[in-house]
Formats: structure tokens, C-alpha cells, sequence
């Protein structure tokens, strides 16, 4: 039996640039996802979820009206009661410091809204100190308005301010009245920088540098004030009374102002009344002018020599305001004079008197000559223990 044979096509080349052939090799389908199967849950019915809204609403909205009727009760002073009271500041507060004392007197509620209002009106740094008298009925704007220099709640003191005190008798009444504190007097007037033509050339250092500048007068000072604004109350008011015809007679003298001031200073000390100033002149200018040894020796430069050095009265005291030991004009006032002994240095009247000592009197008597001033001393007229030789 013929073999049958199997046709197998050839195709020669004609596929060589397609590359081998192979069977697609196919994927099996995919599982299926499992179907997850559905839970139900309880929600609640939407009107409860609005009730519960509303009712926080109202919850906020009566919170929010109960403290913004605080607040603006606090800002606007809608229920303080009509009451005046009296708050400090004093030189080193903050606006903390501040709010505590407006906290302290009833005037404000709440600090923090205190001091935003202050920051946010840009009024933080108006504040000065003083002892201010304010009514609890004033609002945010008007304690702030009211607690400044120029405020007409700001409280003050009159003082009069005697011929011939000195400095430091200056400084304590201020002390005492509560218008500084006299450590701080003593500071400002030792280095702070007066802008005045008469103090120019002072040395800065000591606390009676401004001696003799300090015009005695009546004032009115604002309690706790600035002892530079106390001292340029003073200084101002000196500048004002030397007015230029008073300033010409000075230059025409032939002695600088200083020396002008500290001679009046001496007789505002010396002499027991009016009159007496421009006789006490005359024997200052006798003993400079005519004696070889032109030492005022008068007792009044030094006890202020005396005070300086916190001593006891000595002739003997080594301090340039010793008359007695140093010849000529003493280096500086020791007081603060007035206009009348500043007008009798300029104007002395004419004598021939070089002593004078104080009677039982309390008025002094002027001699010519050292023998009958020696016999007055000697006698039971004379009882003062201050003597002007």
C-alpha cells in the first residue's frame, strides 16, 4: 500500500523578517470583586441636628451679648458710679503699671481691654506722672485725656518760696509738700542741662549748682512732677524778673552776674529788713574796695560753708565759702535772693559803716569804726550770736 505523504507548505524566506513565531499565550479572566455588603446606619433625623444648631447659636449668642455688654460697660463707664478718686503715677510706670492703678482705684474692670484700647489709640505713651484727681464715670477716652500734664484733673500745690532760702531748703519743701522727691532735685540740678543763657559755664556736678538762680516767688506745682520741669519753674521765672534793664545794670557794674548774685545772696542773709539791704551793701563794697586784706568775714558764708561740709560753725573752716579765710567775693551764692537785695548790690547806698552786729532789737546796727562795733558786742544790746565783721 502506498504512503501517503503530508503536505507541508513551504515558504521558503518569505516570513524570515518576522521572527519566530509563538503561540499567544492568553490570561485568565479575572475573579470578580466580592461585593461588599452594605451596613446601615442610625442618623439622626435632620430637624434634631437644626435644634441643637439653633440652640448653640442662641448658647454663643447669649455669651457673646453678656460679655460685650461687660466690655462695652467697662469702655464707656455705663454703670460706674459717680465717685471722684484720686490716682498716682509715678516716673517709672508702665502702662501695666498704670492699668494696675486704674484697676486698684475702681476706674477700669479689665486691664487687657484697657490696654488694647491704649495701644490701638496710640495713646500708651501719654501718660504723665502726677497725683490726678478722676471721676469713675469717665470712659476709656477720657482717663486717658485725663491723666496727662495738661489735664485739669492733674492736682497741685501752692508754695511760696522765701527770700534767702537756699537750695536744699527749696528741695525739701518741695519734698514735703509732694511735689519731688529732694534726691532727685539734687540730681537734676547737679547735671541736668538748663537751656539758659546765665548758666552757661556752670561746672555740673553738684547739687547747689543752680544756688542763687532759684527765684523765690509763689508757685503752683503739680504733685509728683518732673524735677526738671519743678527746677525750670524757677529758673524760667529768674529769667523773666532779670529782664534786659535789670542785665544792663549788671554789665554796666563791672562784676559778672554770678558775682552780683552771690553778694545779694549775703545780704539777703544778713540784713534783718528792707532797709538794711543797701547798707549792708555799702559795708560789703567798703571792705573790698578799702582794705588791704579784703575779707568779707561775714558769719552767714559760713554757716552755708558749714552746711556744705556737714559741720558746726567755725571761723576756722577750710571751704572757699569762708569769708573769713578767703579774701573777695566767696566762689558761689549761698541762697536765692530776691530782686530788692539784687537792686541794693547794684545801687548800695554811700556810708562809711565797715561792722555791723544784730541787737536784742533784731535789728543791726552799723558801726565806722572796729572800737564802738567791739563795745556794742561787749554790751547788753547785743544778744545774736551772728555778726557781721
Amino acid at each position: 500500500m502506498e504512503k501517503t505523504q503530508v503536505f507541508t507548505p513551504d515558504f521558503g524566506n518569505t516570513f524570515d523578517d518576522y521572527g519566530e513565531y509563538r503561540e499567544p499565550s492568553v490570561t485568565p479572566p479575572a475573579k470578580a470583586a466580592k461585593r461588599k455588603r452594605h451596613i446601615k446606619r442610625f442618623r439622626f433625623p435632620r430637624l434634631i441636628w437644626v435644634a441643637v444648631f439653633l440652640a448653640a447659636a442662641v448658647i454663643l449668642g447669649l455669651l457673646a451679648a453678656k460679655w460685650g455688654w461687660r466690655w462695652a460697660d467697662d469702655v464707656l463707664a455705663l454703670t460706674r458710679p459717680d465717685q471722684e478718686v484720686e490716682v498716682v503715677i509715678n516716673d517709672s510706670d508702665d502702662l501695666d503699671d498704670i492699668t494696675q492703678t486704674l484697676k486698684d482705684a475702681g476706674a477700669i474692670e479689665y486691664q487687657w481691654l484697657f490696654k488694647l484700647y491704649c495701644k490701638f489709640s496710640g495713646s500708651e505713651h501719654y501718660f504723665d506722672p502726677g497725683v490726678y484727681k478722676i471721676n469713675l464715670t469717665y470712659d476709656y477716652h477720657a482717663l486717658v485725656n485725663n491723666l496727662m500734664a495738661s489735664a485739669g484733673s492733674r492736682e497741685t500745690v501752692k508754695l511760696m518760696i522765701v527770700e534767702g532760702a537756699d537750695c536744699f531748703e527749696i528741695f525739701d519743701l518741695f519734698e514735703e509738700n509732694g511735689v519731688c522727691s529732694r534726691e532727685k532735685l539734687e540730681e537734676a540740678a547737679a547735671n541736668y542741662e538748663f537751656d539758659y543763657e546765665f548758666l552757661k559755664g556752670l561746672p555740673y556736678g553738684e547739687a547747689n549748682r543752680l544756688e542763687g538762680y532759684l527765684f523765690p516767688d509763689t508757685y503752683e506745682f503739680y504733685l509728683k512732677d518732673e524735677p526738671e520741669k519743678v527746677l525750670n519753674r524757677l529758673l524760667r521765672n529768674f529769667d523773666t524778673r532779670m529782664n534786659e534793664e535789670e542785665m544792663e545794670k549788671v554789665e554796666n557794674s563791672g562784676y559778672s552776674l554770678r558775682e552780683i548774685l552771690t553778694m545779694a545772696s549775703i545780704i539777703e542773709a544778713e540784713a534783718a529788713n528792707e532797709d538794711e539791704r543797701f547798707k549792708v551793701a555799702s559795708v560789703m563794697f567798703n571792705r573790698l574796695n578799702n582794705w588791704d586784706d579784703p575779707k568779707l568775714g561775714m558769719d552767714s558764708t559760713v554757716n552755708y560753708a558749714a552746711k556744705l561740709l556737714g559741720t558746726s560753725f567755725s571761723t576756722e573752716l577750710d571751704s572757699p565759702y569762708n569769708t573769713y579765710q578767703h579774701a573777695g567775693i566767696p566762689v558761689g551764692p549761698i541762697c536765692n535772693p530776691g530782686l530788692d537785695s539784687i537792686r541794693a548790690v547794684l545801687n548800695p547806698d554811700q556810708t562809711d559803716y565797715y561792722y555791723f552786729a544784730t541787737g536784742v532789737d533784731g535789728l543791726n546796727h552799723f558801726f565806722k569804726n572796729y572800737s564802738d562795733f567791739e563795745a556794742f558786742v561787749n554790751s547788753d544790746q547785743y544778744q545774736s550770736i551772728v555778726a557781721g565783721q
